[in-house]
């Protein structure tokens, strides 16, 4: 495996923490129209991917280092709220 300094580390984590937290709170947006029109089928398939994909991207960065682990793990987190105030709004 490639070694990556840790500036090299932290610049990954912030990124694919970033896209990954985006893309798994603005999928359980999506998960809760799916289970209040009653597509539950569709909705167990986007819950169980969108929680794969955190996992085997958090299990990379791991991988990587602790810095990239922990930075991705923040930026994760952070996207929440981000996405809370843009999806909060079209209730």
């Amino acid at each position: 495996m490639m070694e990556v300094g840790l500036a090299g580390q932290i610049v990954i984590g912030l990124i694919a923490g970033l896209l990954v937290g985006a893309f798994h709170f603005t999928s359980l947006w999506w998960n809760t129209r799916f289970f209040a029109t009653g597509a539950a089928g569709k909705a167990i398939a986007l819950q169980l991917g969108r929680i794969a994909v955190a996992v085997a991207v958090l299990t990379l960065l791991a991988r990587l280092g602790l810095a990239a682990l922990l930075c991705g793990a923040l930026v994760f987190l952070l996207a929440r709220p981000l996405l809370l105030s843009r999806f909060g709004a079209l209730r």
